[in-house]
Formats: C-alpha cells, sequence, structure tokens
C-alpha cells in the first residue's frame, strides 16, 4: 500500500437503534462524499436509511429505504423499487460501516444464515479471535467473512473484540480505524491465511483433471497465428501438451482415456486480458468465459502470491502471464497501488525494484512529473522494460512516445493528444474533456495522421480499453450496460429485473456530446487497425463478459471477427514474448484452449458460448462456474 490517507468514514448514535455515518475519501479526483442515516428494529434489521450527497463519479446520489407495511421500498436517484418485505437485510453499497450492523444481525440468525430483501441468500462465518501485535501491544480483533449469492469469494470484515467495526481491507485500498493505518497490510495477509481453505474448495469443486490421453474430434480449429479456420480437425493432448493434430478423416488407431466429440463447435486458444488490476474474486468469473491468461496492469505485490497459486493449481484463476509494475509521483491526485515515489532517483529505483521482482513492464501514471519520463524509459529499456500507461499531466502523448513510451493506455489518452497541454489530466478533467471536445475532431486532420504516423514508426501499441469508454462516454441513465445486454437473460432474477444504469458515470446534460465522442473513438479503433497499430484488447479491471464486449466492439468498428480473435490470442501471447508457449495450437504447445459452440471467427458474439476450458492440466465448465453464482447459461 501506498500508505497515504485519502478519506474518512465517521459513525456515531443520536439515539437507540438510530445511527449516522459520514463517508469520503479521495481517489485521483474521483471519490463519494456521503452522509448516512439508518434506522434498525429491535432484533438489528434495518427498517429506513437514507443516504445523499455525491458518488464516487462526483455525481449528484440519493438512496432512500423504508420499510412501509409489507412492502420495501427503495429508491436511487427517482428509480424506485417496491418489493414484498420479507425481513430480509438491506445493504446500501455506499457505508461500508454497514457491515457491523449486517454482522451484528446475521449472529442472531439461525445458523447465522439469512436473506436479502431481494431474497438473496447469505451466510456468516465467523474465523477465531485473532491477536496482533502493534506497537508493542496484543489486540484482539475478529474476523469474519460473508458468504453472499452471486459473489465468488467472501466479503471479509473486521470488528473488534465487543463487535465494532473495526476495518475492510483489501490490497490497495482500506478502510480502517484511525490510528491503525498501518496494520492494514497484516490484516491483509491474515485474510489470505483465512481463505486458503475456500480456494482450496473452490478449486476441489471446479476443477477437474484432464485426462492423460485425450481426444478431441471433428472441431473448428482456429489458427490464431494467421486467422484462419482449419475444420474437421482433431487434437491430440498427452499430458498436457499437444501431441498431434490432424484431419478427422484420417482413421487413426484411437489411444486415447478420453475422447470429446466437438463437432459443429469451435476450438481456439484461451482468451487474454490484456489489462487487469487482479484481485483474486475475479478468477471464477474470468475462467467462465475463456479467459486463460491476464496481463497485470498495476496492483499490489500480492499479486505475485496469486500468480504462484494460480499457476500450481491453488487458486481458481487465469494464469497471470505478464505484470507491469505502476509508479507515479506521491501527490494529491497518486494512483491507488504501485509505487509512489517523490523524486527521479526514487523513480529509478523503483523500476530496478520491479526488475529484481520479475515484473516485465513499467506503467507510469498520471501524476509523474514529465521530465523523469525520458530517464525512467530508459533505465527499464536498458533492463529490457516496456514501458506504457497514462500520460502524465501536462504532457501530449507525441512527447511521451518520443521519449520512450512503448504503449499507451487508454482511448481517452490519444485524443487527449490533441487538446491544450495545460489541461490537469491527473484529475476526472482527463475524461470530461475528452467527452465534451474529441467528437468534433476531424481524424482525417494531418496532426491525427501525423501522429498514427509516429505511433506506426515506433511499433507503439495501443490498449484502447473500449469497454471501459463506452461505460463513460456512451451508457446513461435508463440505458443497459453494453456489455449486460446480451446476456440478460442469464442473470438471478434480482439483477436482472434492476438492470438499467440509476446513476450515469457522465453528466446527462453533455450526453450527446458524450456519444459522438464515443463514437469518435470507434473510428480510431478502425484507423488504428487499418494503419497496423497493435492493438492490446483489455478491459482494465473487468473480467470475461466485459473482454467479451470489448471485442464485439472491435468488430462493430470495422475489424474482421478472425482478426479480433487474433488480437485476443496470438497478438497478445507475443506482445507478452510468449508466443512459443501460449496463444496458437500447435504440437508441443501447452493445452490451453477452449472450444466454443459456435463459430466466433464469423459472429464474434459467439465467444460467450463456452462449453469448456482448459488450462494447467485442468477442465473447467462454465455452465457449472456461473450455476455457482447462481446464473443460467446459453443451454
Amino acid at each position: 500500500m501506498s500508505g497515504a490517507i485519502q478519506g474518512k468514514l465517521k459513525s456515531w448514535h443520536e439515539a437507540t437503534n438510530d445511527y449516522h455515518y459520514i463517508y469520503y475519501y479521495n481517489d485521483r479526483g474521483r471519490g463519494p462524499n456521503v452522509r448516512s442515516i439508518v434506522k434498525t428494529s429491535k432484533d438489528g434489521l434495518i427498517t429506513s436509511s437514507l443516504t445523499t450527497g455525491i458518488n464516487y463519479n462526483k455525481n449528484p446520489y440519493s438512496e432512500t429505504f423504508e420499510v412501509i407495511g409489507d412492502s420495501a421500498v427503495e429508491n436511487i436517484n427517482g428509480s424506485r423499487t417496491t418489493r414484498n418485505f420479507n425481513n430480509g437485510w438491506y445493504q446500501s453499497g455506499m457505508i461500508p460501516a454497514l457491515y457491523e450492523l449486517q454482522i451484528n444481525w446475521l449472529l442472531r440468525q439461525k445458523d447465522k444464515k439469512g436473506v436479502t430483501i431481494a431474497n438473496d441468500s447469505i451466510r456468516l462465518e465467523e474465523a477465531d479471535l485473532k491477536t496482533v501485535s502493534y506497537k508493542g501491544k496484543q489486540l484482539p480483533l475478529k474476523l469474519f467473512a460473508i458468504h453472499a449469492a452471486n459473489e465468488p469469494m467472501p466479503q471479509y470484515i473486521w470488528l473488534t473484540k465487543d463487535l465494532r467495526y473495526f476495518a475492510t481491507v483489501f490490497p490497495s485500498f482500506s478502510i480502517i480505524e484511525e490510528g491503525f493505518e498501518t496494520l492494514a497490510d497484516t490484516l491483509v495477509m491474515l485474510q489470505e491465511q483465512a481463505g486458503q481453505a475456500y480456494n482450496t474448495q473452490q478449486m476441489r469443486r471446479f476443477a477437474t483433471v484432464v485426462p492423460s490421453r485425450l481426444w478431441i474430434t471433428h472441431a473448428s480449429v482456429f489458427e490464431s497465428a494467421n486467422a484462419s479456420v482449419k475444420k474437421n480437425m482433431t487434437v491430440e493432448v498427452i499430458n498436457g501438451k499437444i501431441t498431434a493434430i490432424f484431419p478427422s478423416a484420417e482413421k487413426r488407431t484411437v489411444k486415447a482415456d478420453s475422447i470429446i466429440d466437438a463437432k459443429g463447435k469451435f476450438l481456439m486458444p484461451g482468451l487474454w486480458d490484456m489489462h487487469t488490476h487482479y484481485y483474486k474474486d475475479r478468477g471464477l468469473w474470468y475462467l467462465a468465459g475463456g479467459v486463460t491468461h491476464v496481463r497485470e496492469m498495476g496492483n499490489a505485490n500480492i499479486v505475485l502470491l496469486y500468480k504462484k497459486q494460480i499457476a500450481a493449481n491453488q487458486l481458481l484463476g487465469p494464469d497471470i502471464s505478464y505484470t507491469s509494475g505502476l509508479i507515479d509521483r506521491k501527490g494529491p491526485f497518486q494512483a491507488p497501488a504501485g509505487k509512489i515515489v517523490s523524486s527521479l532517483n526514487e523513480a529509478i529505483h523503483a523500476v530496478q525494484d520491479y526488475y529484481r521482482l520479475g515484473y516485465k513492464q513499467i506503467k507510469l501514471y498520471s501524476s509523474i512529473n514529465p521530465e523523469w519520463v525520458k530517464p525512467i524509459c530508459a533505465e527499464a529499456h536498458k533492463l529490457g522494460m516496456r514501458v506504457g500507461g497514462h500520460i502524465p499531466a501536462f504532457m501530449k502523448a507525441e512527447k511521451a512516445v518520443k521519449e520512450g513510451y512503448n504503449e499507451l493506455t487508454h482511448m481517452n489518452f490519444l485524443f487527449l493528444n490533441f487538446l491544450e497541454d495545460t489541461l490537469d489530466t491527473r484529475t476526472p478533467v482527463r475524461f470530461s474533456a475528452v467527452g465534451e471536445r474529441a467528437g468534433a475532431l476531424d481524424l482525417r486532420s494531418e496532426p491525427v495522421q501525423s501522429f498514427i504516423r509516429l505511433l506506426k514508426e515506433k511499433a507503439v501499441a495501443v490498449d484502447p480499453t473500449m469497454n471501459l469508454q463506452s461505460g463513460r462516454f456512451r451508457d446513461f441513465k435508463g440505458d443497459t450496460s453494453g456489455m449486460m445486454k446480451s446476456i440478460a437473460n442469464w442473470l438471478p432474477a434480482t439483477l436482472r429485473n434492476d438492470l438499467s444504469i440509476k446513476v450515469a458515470v457522465s453528466r446527462e446534460d453533455k450526453k450527446d456530446l458524450y456519444r459522438s465522442t464515443f463514437q469518435n473513438m470507434m473510428k480510431m479503433v478502425k484507423l488504428l487497425y487499418d494503419n497496423g497499430i497493435p492493438l492490446n484488447a483489455g478491459t482494465d479491471g473487468g473480467n470475461a463478459i466485459a473482454l467479451h464486449h470489448e471485442l464485439e466492439l472491435y468488430v462493430k468498428a470495422g475489424i474482421p471477427a478472425k482478426e479480433v480473435l487474433k488480437i485476443a490470442t496470438y497478438n497478445a501471447a507475443k506482445h507478452c514474448g510468449l508466443e512459443n508457449t501460449f496463444g496458437t495450437i500447435g504440437i508441443g504447445r501447452a493445452a490451453d484452449f477452449i472450444l466454443v459452440d459456435g463459430n466466433p471467427a464469423q459472429n464474434i458474439s459467439d465467444i460467450r458460448r463456452v462449453e469448456w476450458v482448459i488450462k494447467n492440466g485442468k477442465l473447467y465448465r462454465p455452465k457449472q462456474l456461473f450455476a455457482s453464482e447462481g446464473w443460467k447459461y446459453y443451454y
């Protein structure tokens, strides 16, 4: 953790069963600032709640909940939902300290189990009392795990011995009682230890050992290196390696422990998400969508533990196949993770530290002094590392490329190149300025064409994160998120009936301008592709559902579906220097592939119909993974 205090959570009582909260924090110019009043019944069940203020994206926020007779009424920014009241739990997503009330309520329930007002099950698991040494004193704390339907991992909450809220900790963000801030990393590791049994249980439940000798017959095999398809093929796998690929029409003696008939189906390498900030609760969702590899783009060093555990089949998830170390300068808008430095010398040492830990790339962030870019890039390149990331404030992408960037991250930073360099893009102005003005940019203009030529000359890749851009620049209140529309029927009823966006990321009064910008971004994707600029398909910490939508957007931009599949498989592996091991289906390669019920080389949306996934000698069935979270599937 960077250790910087960025906000406050205050709580107090004004009467019995009457709780008051103020919660705010700064995350690079974003972050909520809300005040909440919560009332409970005698047995601790929330009966009313009022939360007002601004949300994470600095838009007005209002949330009310009230039990009226036999009805539970919720209203978020004017979107009203009424349900039959089932004596279930209501949990506002805005106030973390409400976990204290939820835990105390669950402790009173039979077997520590209950339901939410949406009829989703919840249960409480209580760990042993943990005594933590802090500043020479012994601090007794209780760790609780809340298991909720539709969540692949439990939510860990720390309470004091007398059951008051103490902390919620994550590798890169923590809420903890004042005065105990330096204890956060210790609590994170204690949580990891507490979760090991759960991780083992998940692997036993979902991972099946691949037979020693496996034949997959009658498959359409995607040859990712040249974006072509061979039909009616057999692939032989022995001890996790591909040993033969031949037409199924050939009459060969079967020497297999298991045969999978893949007639009418599509065998292709596992997908790569080239931009994630990985946390272990995403593993199930990635595998369910056929993602077998991710590129980590900035995190706490605990990601190296996840990388090791996944590779050893001790933790459910895609291989973390490439790691980027994030560096930012200390300040009010510093990154929430990575190494935070105060000088160029410290930045150079940070590069060297990441190199020693095995990181392959440096990701620079928005608060970096532009004058540091060239020497940081030089040090990274000397060590054989690549450099990419955000463009530092008061600098343009063109200059960053000339001074050593190998990759540009996020499409909005490309468009900022054509606005003035006086913008403080450490703040959300990096979104608002683009949203309001980039739709008018003429992509045929000489400045744009000159910039494209520079990217090509320098062999600079672009990680556009278009799914992320669609959520910010295209989707507004009342819309259904673009990535969820086509799979709405898979969702549990409680989620399916509440899909419309209640609070948009961006300003409603500017949505025509923002949508115009998004259309220009789509045109830029095609322009980059047409000019041979490598594209990295990434979600910025999403999941396979987000990645599938990312790929759909590339096709909508005009890139052929088979070329999009190549981007998300072979090109990704090649970019990471792993094309001789992953990214293709070839003799001698690891069995790292997925079977799709359809033909995504013709219809990219078929990529959602993954029948099974093989990686690291294990086979996973997405239908089972989705079902474990209460979701349906395409069959």
